[in-house]
């Protein structure tokens, strides 16, 4: 009789643990998601900063736009010597 109850017993420990392991997981997702909302709502407000600093400062906003020309610009055309 002892020895059933200790098996039945191990194997409530056993699906305890489980659950504890899964609510553990659980958190720690939640925990995840809050971060990465965080980091999202951070980078908006970083990002929303440096356009009002670039805005303001017209020599700044002009290096941005020609560098901008500079890096989206098709690469010059090579022409094969004659």
């Amino acid at each position: 009789m002892s020895d059933e109850r200790s098996s039945a017993e191990a194997a409530a420990r056993l699906r305890a643990a489980w659950h504890r392991y899964h609510a553990a997981r659980a958190t720690g997702e939640a925990s995840v998601i809050r971060l990465s909302a965080a980091a999202q709502r951070f980078m908006v407000a970083l990002q929303d900063g440096t356009d009002q600093e670039i805005a303001e400062h017209p020599d700044l906003a002009e290096v941005n736009v020609m560098l901008d020309g500079f890096y989206d610009s098709p690469p010059p055309a090579v022409t094969p010597p004659q």
